[in-house]
């Protein structure tokens, strides 16, 4: 546990680089971040947010098998699965490599697609809470949620568990699409 608060702090940092430098841009207006919610329409805020997690979800899907390629894996993703009974501190326990390459994908979808500044806080609340949830190495959902319609879409701690367990499945990060578009989830989810 002590090397992942060492990491996760590490990863923070990095994290924080990249925030600082988005709020720079934010304050020179080289953002596509907008704190009038009317400015797009209420419609929008929702939408947005969708968006933006499907264009997350698709670059970490990706992202997350390529640092399964046995030599990216050495250099980039070693520090994440030293875990294998995962902590809330696994969440973000990465390699600086792997720290860059997570933290690039919202600056740069911040400087294409309009955000409301308030649906940008709810996101990265979301993701930080999707994350620490998903290392728990315990179920918070109940079964009803988990075997509804939307809870089969959804990554879990058991989902995310397998990924640790078995290194080739359940790459996803907010849902099982690719998964299961791609043929990567594991066989031991329950259908």
């Amino acid at each position: 546990m002590k090397k992942e608060i060492y990491w996760s702090v590490v990863s923070s940092a990095i994290f924080a680089f990249f925030g600082a430098i988005l709020y720079f841009l934010w304050l020179n207006g080289k953002t596509a971040i907008y704190t009038d919610p009317f400015e797009y329409g209420l419609w929008y805020l929702p939408l947005s947010l969708i968006v933006v997690l499907l264009i997350h979800e698709t670059y970490y899907y990706w992202l997350h098998r390529l640092m399964h390629v046995p030599k990216v894996y050495k250099i980039v993703h070693k520090v994440h699965h030293q875990s294998l009974s995962t902590t809330p501190w696994t969440a973000f326990s990465f390699h600086p490599w792997e720290s860059v390459l997570e933290a690039l994908i919202l600056p740069i979808i911040l400087l294409i697609i309009p955000l409301n500044i308030y649906v940008l806080l709810i996101y990265l609340i979301f993701m930080t809470f999707s994350s620490v949830v998903n290392h728990l190495d315990i179920e918070i959902y109940p079964l009803w949620f988990r075997k509804s319609t939307f809870g089969k879409l959804w990554i879990d701690a058991t989902h995310h568990h397998y990924h640790h367990k078995e290194f080739t499945t359940n790459y996803g990060l907010y849902f099982t699409f690719w998964d299961k578009l791609m043929g990567t989830e594991s066989s031991k989810m329950e259908k």
